[in-house]
């Protein structure tokens, strides 16, 4: 998997979950009061939210990793 993968995932909608040291996390979407979508990741039922694409890839972590260069290992 690479970043354009997550590009196309978050642009679609499309939602992920993988385990990585016996924690599961999950990539998944919601709305705000005002209609603004979002982005959901981090591990199962505690993901953060993030506001863009590019803020996923930027401020996103897997444990002590950045989402964006633990991608490949996916």
């Amino acid at each position: 998997m690479n970043k354009d993968d997550i590009y196309f995932y978050t642009q679609a909608k499309k939602e992920l979950e993988f385990k990585y040291k016996g924690t599961t996390y999950s990539l998944n979407y919601d709305k705000d009061d005002n209609g603004k979508e979002y982005i959901i990741f981090g591990p199962l039922y505690e993901g953060k939210r993030y506001e863009s694409y590019g803020e996923l890839m930027n401020k996103a972590r897997v444990e002590n990793h950045y989402f964006k260069e633990f991608i490949e290992v996916l």
